[in-house]
């Protein structure tokens, strides 16, 4: 760009910035003449300046030599200063202005404006011609010498130019012209053509727009204005102020275009010559419809208004048949100015013009069947004779066409196309009719057809026949065949849309209905009446028809109002043979049938069944019922005792044979009395046989002795005539049952006390044998005993309970739905009324008005039996059979009723005591739980007004229930949060909730284990199938699926994997409690409302049941509380009716975390529980119990090796203690948990801490100091396990504290560890605590715990003990020499067990008088204790019989039909005797007493033997080695030893812990059987050694009266004193232990010991303490022992005595343990007989009595009773020095 355009210079104005298009202003100006430029670029460089540069220095320098510069930049004219830079200033060289040939000669106008003058125009030409024209100025000029000039005509403006050479001639012209006749003639005008300013360029590029033509004419002048582009795109209109452009030629883009001048007073460019000619445009051809043609053809004024308008437009036409030629006219092109552009659109304004106007015409073309024309045709002439249309008949193309005036076309085809379509119509349905039929009862036609269905057809199809025909029940439609199927669809759609009901009608009824026409009747009871219904009865089942419900609803209500039935029950049917009868049934029918049947009889069996219209039946009823009574026979019941009925028939027949014979039969059964004959014959002799019942007398005679039964049934024929002959009476050996039957159900159940003083039961029980004062009957409106309760009361009562019924209807016809009536019972029935109650039948859709009726009928109920005084009656479940109320709705109402009528009545009632009775189990829950909602937990007792409460003082788990409930099969309750938690006995499969849980094993097969078994039974096999799709394998412990319930009455089942017990050692408790979670979370997600669980793992899995009920009712009540939502509503726990110790365990549980007192609880168990502890359970090595919910084990095994939360540790005061099972479990646990203790132990503490735990198997280790007492054993047991409880563990596990080398007497120690856990479950009930372990390690002391659980066993065995169990354990403490306190009361009182509850013989006595009978009664007495026999034996073996003996005694009883007695007597002192006595008929007693001699002989037997192993073990004491110590072998291992011994065996086999030895004899060792394991064995003679010496103790010379034996340091006896020093002196050196043997004073201190657990009553009379001493006093202190004269020496605070320390740091001070020169002190460590002590003082010299006015003393007196730690002992015996200890 730079090089094309080279010569810049610098421009600057004060222009804005933001100008539009200021670039191309600049560009405009600089390129015009106004600046002298030429081709140029702009640059714009800052806001007001800019550069522009010239291709060549000639035009830079014309600009530069311009003056001024302005520019119309905006809206403003802006001056412009225009230099160069001032380099280019420097080498542009001056120039001299070359003298132009503009300036030589001066610039000629422009020529337009030369043309302007010398033109004149000559106006109103009037289409002239150019020679015309030529002539008219040549005339007007009249010169002689003709001018120059040149016309240019413009026709459409009507002038033309005149243009002369030169302006003088124009003057002339104009001058001349007004001076021509023809120019004045023709009313010419003439001027002087303007000069003007503007041009038109033609042919223009298309590309080109206004700013580009400008900037190209700018050079020719100045352009003033816009530039005006014209219409065709293709000129330019261009105004200048001068301009010199006409005269050269243009070029645009290389395009050459013309220019011409513009002038606006002539409208158009002056051409000259090359003046374009105006031609007229060329004609075209227009189509038409060749029918709209014609009718213009025929029409001419409508075509002369067509031509007329088309004359507007400068048209004419040419008509030419379909063609129309449209042509101009010539005034086209005198249009003046318009004329060019007329032209141009003249043919499109033209073509639309026609368009426009033949719209307003159109053409109709109609098709017409060919074989329609002969009747169409001469219809279309006679219409078109008033119509003005023209019509075209084209029948070879079978069309009329219609053309003219749209408006005529369309009214006259809308009349020409009906009569087509009529005569089509015509024409087709002769040709297309058919005929269809629909089968109809005439009956539905009248419901359908005639409500307006049929109007509406022929509405809609006039031409269409219908006609219904009623003998053949069709309806027939005749017409098109659409028109058929229109009509058939809509008739049958409306048959489909009735409604339909099914209507239960008696058989009788619905019989009648049969044999009446269907539609004869229909009209009888229906539509005469007003009702759109019909009747119709298809295979004996009534259905009502009709289009609405309410219309249903009205006919069935009619139709049960208008036709009943009745029944006749007649006794003696030979009535039915009668002619009579059959005249009369024949006239009733002709009276009543006839012309129309109304009434039907039949008889059947023993019944007349009247059904029909209610007045006619009504009056047939009547007439039959009088005839029945006046011609049938009657038959009376006389109702006594089987014995009566047998004694009047057999041995009274003289009294009544006379009065009956020939006139009534007799019959004699089943304790009745039937007479049967004509009425007044058996009226007549029916009071002999009342007389003859009331007569004789009878009575019922029980005789209870063994075999007594038996042998009257051996020889009974013979007995019955002996009897009768000796006592005239008749006796009969009878069931008891038969005899003494209370009732057919048991009654004085407890049931719920209302505040009126009412008592109300619910039952399961046989109405008709409730013996109450009125029982209630459901019944309907007939009264009626058609079925279910009400025939089985019908049946008991007899037909007279039917003939009172009968005579309720004869005044009230029927009830009212909600009444009740009363009559009298008699028959069978064992109350007084029978109140008949009519129940309602249950409807949803108005359940408000069902429920009053209900609550209405058992309201008037309650009124009759209060009314006739009744103090008991027993209500069914009204309306819930066949009625179709719900259970529960059923019971609710029914209750509610109750309490809303006691409340009315307010005390002022008769009724004490009201029964809901059924036989349904399921309805009797619903009763019961109606009866629990309204009246809550309240239950009647003996004292009246009393409701039991729970105490005031015991915590509540849930403190407001919002119900609580006990029945018979299940307990319920509902929790804060209002769900729903119920126990009950059922069978898993049975259950009815919407999901239940399933316990499965690992490999997912449902046949195994109980309940999956039942589930999976119940379920079918494709449960298994569903349960496989979801997994595959094993399944692990947890794992959890859900399928649906397949066959089962639940929704979904939950299956889940279940862990086994494990003792408590691994995470199968938090696993059970994670499957229960997991159940319960998952019935919430899935929006059930209902759950039942089995009780997981109480069978196979063997998880103690105590723990499996606490477990899962906590994980309910913490559900309870924490869901969010609250979907689920009710958990259930399904428990096995057979499995009482589980019912037992979750019932406890229950009423624990409810606070249910027992009471409220009885009803759903009966189960009793006497101690805190459970049944106990024994496996190989341990015992398992439960107290509360915690489960209790007790075994022998390595306590280090246990899998629990927390160990427990015996430990010492600072927790350091290695020795025993303490360095046990700090060896296992490392030094870290050792250096935890000692840092704990510096610290202050309540005797026990909690360290973690180290390498054992638990969470954390529990340190306690037990101190070697019961009590503080006792105490340190509980606080551990609270410690437990607070940190929320769940098991624990203990050793067995003090007995090792505490010395602490086992038996104490589990009485205390035993305590400690039964207060802390019943302090702290809900604790986290589930598992207590009592780890033994030495299996003797397995025993110790096994009978102090026993003591607190609280199981039914304990508490009802048979005689032999009493016997044997009154036996066991003779043999042993041991008896506890009852053993000892019983000693004192001996005691007698009877033996069985003997069958009794029941004879039924029946004579004719009372002494008669009272004289059989002794003559049975007497024959049976004749028969009588029995046998005494005498024997103390008796007391050991075993238990297998017992049960075979007991045996004999029921196979021999024998009594056994069992007795023992104390005579005065120790004499007692055992003796068991044997009742029955002789034979079985010799019998029996034979075969329990065998066992009293093999009893003698086994007692002998135990009494040479109890004598023998008095004698010799085997021994056996084992943890360092020796332990007695039991006494029959010891008999077989010395027995070896005695017979010189070499060897002798023994089984010891449940593993065989060989022994070899005398010394052993004992090599046991497996492994090879042997052990030492010594035998102790203890006739030889004194007994009362330690075993350990060396041997002495018999004249050694003491020795000092020194302890060898690594032997366990040094271990165990070191360490008990080591307690509290751990920094002193022990120099030596010494072992102080001194036979005489040990044996004086064993003595001691011994006369003080006589008087104490308790062995825990003897601790270990410590006595420091001078080393001067030791030998005194070695042969005499210790001297209570020195009292005071070094200390008396306490009392006057030998003072003796807990600590030995105590005895270790220098005052008491005084240093030799070397720094030497000694220290005893010995056995003190602490016994019962009390606080001590320093001037006491004895203990203090233990009572005011008692003698008998405290032994000792300390420091501080409840924690001593110093003992002073008043006597010198009661101390003996065992060990001395020499330290530093």
């Amino acid at each position: 760009m730079a090089d094309e355009f080279p010569y810049a210079l610098f421009v600057e104005g004060k222009w804005h910035p933001k100008t539009p298009k200021l670039k191309n202003k600049l560009t405009i100006y600089f390129q015009s003449k106004k600046s002298n430029g030429g081709d140029c670029c702009v640059t714009l460089l800052e806001a007001q300046k800019a550069t522009v540069s010239f291709k060549t220095e000639e035009v830079r320098r014309n600009v530069l030599e311009k003056q001024t510069h302005e520019a119309k930049i905006g809206p403003n004219l802006v001056s412009l200063n225009v230099y160069l830079s001032p380099e280019a200033a420097e080498v542009i060289p001056p120039v001299a202005e070359p003298q132009t040939e503009e300036a030589k000669n001066p610039e000629p106008a422009e020529e337009s404006d030369v043309v302007g003058r010398r033109s004149a125009v000559l106006e109103n030409i009037q289409n002239m011609s150019q020679e015309f024209l030529v002539m008219l100025v040549e005339n007007i000029l009249k010169e002689e010498e003709l001018k120059l000039f040149e016309i240019e005509v413009i026709q459409e403006s009507n002038c033309a130019v005149i243009t002369f050479m030169t302006r003088k001639d124009a003057e002339n012209f104009i001058l001349s012209c007004p001076d021509n006749s023809v120019f004045r003639k023709k009313e010419m005008g003439v001027r002087p053509l303007e000069k003007t300013p503007k041009v038109k360029a033609e042919d223009l590029p298309s590309s080109v727009n206004s700013d580009y033509i400008m900037l190209f004419f700018e050079k020719y002048g100045e352009v003033e204005g816009e530039v005006d582009i014209l219409e065709d795109g293709q000129s330019a209109i261009i105004t200048f102020k001068d301009h010199k452009v006409l005269s050269t030629q243009h070029q645009i883009k290389h395009h050459p275009i013309k220019v011409f001048p513009y002038y606006e007073s002539l409208g158009t460019a002056l051409y000259g010559k090359d003046r374009p000619t105006l031609r007229l445009p060329e004609a075209f051809t227009e189509k038409t419809d060749k029918s709209v043609g014609k009718y213009l053809h025929d029409n001419p004024g409508s075509l002369d208004l067509i031509k007329q308008e088309m004359r507007k437009h400068f048209c004419q036409l040419d008509l030419q048949d379909a063609d129309v030629k449209i042509s101009p006219l010539a005034s086209l092109l005198h249009q003046g100015l318009q004329t060019r552009q007329l032209i141009q659109t003249w043919r499109e304004k033209a073509s639309a013009e026609f368009t426009a106007a033949m719209s307003k015409y159109k053409s109709l073309e109609i098709i017409v069947q060919r074989d329609a024309w002969s009747v169409i045709e001469a219809e279309i002439h006679k219409t078109l004779l008033t119509e003005t249309v023209t019509m075209v008949l084209q029948k070879d193309q079978g069309t009329v066409i219609l053309a003219g005036l749209a408006q005529d076309v369309h009214r006259t085809g809308d009349v020409i196309q009906n009569i087509v379509n009529r005569v089509t119509q015509m024409i087709q349905r002769e040709k297309g009719s058919v005929t269809d039929e629909i089968i109809m009862d005439p009956s539905i036609y009248e419901i359908v057809m005639l409500d307006g269905l049929e109007q509406e057809i022929t509405n809609s199809f006039p031409e269409m026949e219908l006609s219904y025909h009623s003998h053949s029940k069709k309806l027939a439609l005749y017409g098109l065949k659409q028109e058929v199927l229109e009509s058939k669809n809509k008739i049958l759609q409306e048959v489909i849309g009735l409604k339909r009901r099914m209507v239960e009608l008696q058989p009788s009824i619905l019989e009648y209905l049969t044999r009446r026409e269907q539609h004869e009747l229909t009209s009888d009871l229906f539509l005469s009446k007003g009702f759109r219904a019909s009747l119709e009865i298809k295979e004996n089942q009534a259905s009502l028809v009709a289009k609405t419900e309410k219309t249903l609803k009205d006919s069935e209500e009619h139709l049960k109002a208008v036709l009943i039935h009745k029944c006749l029950d007649v006794e003696d049917t030979s009535v039915f043979r009668k002619a009579e009868w059959q005249d009369l049934i024949t006239v009733l029918n002709n009276s009543f049938n006839s012309p129309v049947m109304t009434v039907v009889i039949n008889t059947s069996g023993s019944q007349v069944v009247i059904a029909g219209f209610d007045d006619v039946v009504e009056l047939v009823l009547e007439q039959l019922f009088d005839f029945v009574q006046n011609n049938s026979n009657l038959v009376a019941t006389i109702e006594a005792d089987s014995i009566v009925v047998k004694f009047i028939q057999e041995h009274k027949k003289q009294d009544w044979l006379e009065n009956v014979k020939n006139k009534v039969s007799v019959d004699f059964k089943d304790g009745k009395i039937l007479l049967s004959g004509p009425r007044v014959h058996v009226s007549q002799c029916k009071p002999v046989f009342e007389n003859l019942v009331s007569s004789v007398h009878h009575c019922n005679l029980k005789v209870a002795k063994p075999g007594a039964k038996k042998f009257y049934k051996m020889k009974e024929s013979m007995y019955v005539i002996a009897a009768k002959d000796q006592t005239q009476c008749l006796v009969e050996l009878v069931d008891e049952h038969e005899v003494f039957q209370a009732g057919a159900v048991s009654v004085g159940k407890q049931g719920v006390l209302t505040p009126e003083g009412v008592e109300i039961v619910v039952s399961k029980g046989n109405m008709c044998f409730y013996p109450v004062d009125a029982i209630v009957n459901a019944t309907n409106e007939k009264l009626d005993f058609n079925g279910g309760l009400s025939k089985a009361i019908s049946d008991a009562a007899g037909p007279q309970l039917q003939d009172a019924c009968r005579q309720i209807l004869k005044t009230r016809k029927q009830l009212s739905i909600g009444d009740a009536v009363l009559t009298s019972a008699g028959g069978q029935l064992c109350c007084k009324f029978v109140i008949h109650a009519v129940g309602p039948h249950y409807d949803n859709s108005n359940r408000q008005g069902a429920v009053g009726l209900l609550k209405k009928a058992v309201k008037r109920s309650l009124n009759l039996a209060d009314r006739e005084s009744c103090q008991s009656m027993a209500i069914p479940a009204i309306s819930s059979g066949n009625l179709g109320f719900p259970l529960d709705v059923c019971s609710d109402t029914i209750v509610g009723a109750l309490k809303e009528f006691l409340e009315f009545v307010s005390g002022d009632c008769c009724l004490k005591k009201i029964h809901l009775v059924d036989n349904n189990d399921r309805t009797v829950e619903a009763l019961e739980a109606a009866v629990q909602k309204v009246y809550g937990g309240s239950s009647a007792s003996k004292d009246k007004g009393k409701v039991s409460k729970g105490k005031p003082n015991q915590p509540q788990q849930n403190a407001s229930l919002s119900s609580s409930s006990s029945q018979g099969s299940s307990q319920s309750v509902k929790t804060n949060e209002g769900l729903s938690v119920t126990l009950s006995k059922c069978n898993i499969q049975d259950t009815t909730e919407d999901v239940v849980v399933n316990s499965i094993s690992s490999d997912l097969s449902l046949n195994h284990g109980a309940i999956s078994n039942a589930i999976y039974t119940a379920a079918g096999t494709q449960l298994q199938v569903l349960l496989n799709q979801q997994a595959t394998g094993k399944a692990n412990v947890g794992a959890f699926f859900i399928t649906t319930a397949c066959k089962l009455k639940n929704k979904l089942v939950f299956h889940a994997v279940a862990p086994h017990w494990n003792q408590g050692q691994g995470s199968e408790q938090k696993d059970l409690e994670g499957i229960v979670d997991k159940c319960l979370g998952e019935a919430e997600q899935q929006q059930q409302k209902s759950i039942v669980f089995p009780a997981i793992g109480t069978g196979n899995l063997g998880f103690p049941k105590t723990l499996v009920a606490s477990l899962m009712l906590d994980s309910v009540l913490k559900f309870s509380k924490k869901r969010s939502s609250k979907h689920v509503q009710e958990v259930v726990f399904a428990l096995h009716p057979t499995d009482a110790q589980t019912i037992q365990a979750f019932t406890d549980e229950f009423n624990k975390k409810f606070n249910i007192q027992p009471s409220s609880a009885s009803a759903f168990t009966q189960q009793q529980s006497i101690g805190p502890f459970s049944s106990i359970t024994s496996k190989s090595g341990s015992y398992e119990t439960t107290v509360g919910g915690v489960v209790l084990t007790v075994l022998i095994g390595d306590i280090t090796k246990e899998k629990v939360d927390v160990i427990v540790n015996s430990s010492n005061d600072d927790f350091t203690l290695k020795a025993g099972v303490s360095k046990a479990i700090l060896d296992a646990a490392g030094p870290n948990v050792e250096a935890e203790c000692q840092q704990l132990g510096a610290q202050k503490n309540s005797g026990l801490i909690m360290t973690q735990q180290g390498n054992l198997q638990c969470k954390k280790i529990i340190h306690i100091s037990p101190k070697n007492d019961p009590v503080a054993i006792q105490k340190r047991v509980t606080k551990a396990l609270q410690m437990c409880a607070k940190q929320n563990f769940t098991s624990i596990s203990f050793p067995a504290f003090g007995t090792g080398q505490g010395g602490v007497n086992p038996g104490q120690v589990a009485d205390a560890m035993l305590d400690a856990v039964v207060d802390f479950v019943t302090q702290t009930p809900q604790s986290s605590i589930k598992l207590i372990r009592i780890v033994i390690f030495q299996a003797p002391m397995l025993t110790d715990f096994y009978q102090g659980m026993q003591r607190r066993e609280g199981s039914d065995k304990q508490k009802k003990q048979s005689a032999f169990s009493k016997i044997a354990s009154y036996a066991k403490s003779w043999l042993t020499g041991w008896k506890d306190k009852d053993d000892q009361q019983q000693k004192g009182k001996g005691f007698v067990f009877k033996g069985k509850v003997v069958n009794p013989a029941c004879f039924s006595i029946c004579g004719p008088s009372k002494a008669a009978v009272d004289q059989a009664k002794q003559w049975i007495e007497k024959l049976i204790s004749d028969e009588q026999a029995f046998e005494l034996i005498s024997d103390l073996v008796i007391l050991s019989l075993s238990d297998k003996d017992q049960q075979r005694i007991q045996e004999l009883q029921q196979s021999m039909d024998v009594s056994v007695r069992v007795e023992h007597k104390v005579q005065g002192g120790d004499q007692e005797e055992a003796t068991i006595l044997v009742e029955g008929l002789s034979r079985d007693v010799l019998m029996a007493v034979s075969e329990i001699q065998t066992i009293l002989k093999k009893a003698r037997e086994e007692a002998g033997l135990k009494k040479d192993m109890k004598v023998l073990s008095e004698l010799v004491d085997w021994q056996y080695q084992e943890g360092g110590q020796y332990q007695s072998f039991d006494q029959l291992i010891n008999l077989h030893l010395e027995q070896a011994l005695a017979k010189k065996s070499p060897h002798v086999d023994i089984t010891l812990h449940g593993q065989s030895y060989k022994v070899t004899m005398p010394e052993g060792p004992a090599v046991s059987a497996v492994g090879g394991n042997q052990i030492n064995i010594r035998r102790i003679d203890k006739t030889q050694a004194d007994d009362s010496l330690p075993q350990e103790w060396d041997t002495m010379a018999a004249t050694e009266l003491f020795k000092d034996f020194p302890l060898q340091v690594n032997s366990n006896e040094y271990k165990d004193v070191l360490s008990h020093f080591k307690k509290t002196c751990p920094n002193n050196n022990v120099l030596k232990i010494s072992r102080i043997q001194n036979p005489g004073m040990w044996k004086k201190y064993h003595h001691n010991k011994h006369i003080m657990e006589i008087k104490n009553g308790h062995q825990n009379n003897e601790k270990r303490l410590f006595h420091g001493t001078r080393e001067d006093s030791m030998k005194h202190i070695n042969y005499y022992g210790f001297n209570r004269s020195y009292a005071g020496m070094n200390a008396a605070v306490y009392g006057k005595g030998t003072y003796f320390a807990l600590n030995a740091s105590y005895s270790a001070n220098h005052t008491y343990s005084v240093p030799n020169p070397q720094g030497h002190k000694n220290m005893y460590l010995c056995r003190v007989l602490t016994g019962d002590y009390t606080l001590g003082n320093q001037t006491m010299i004895v203990p203090p009595a233990k009572s005011a006015n008692g003698i008998d003393q405290y032994d000792t007196v300390v420091d501080n009773v409840s924690a001593p730690t110093v003992f002073v002992v008043f006597r010198d015996d009661h101390a003996y020095p065992e060990y001395l200890i020499t330290f530093t």
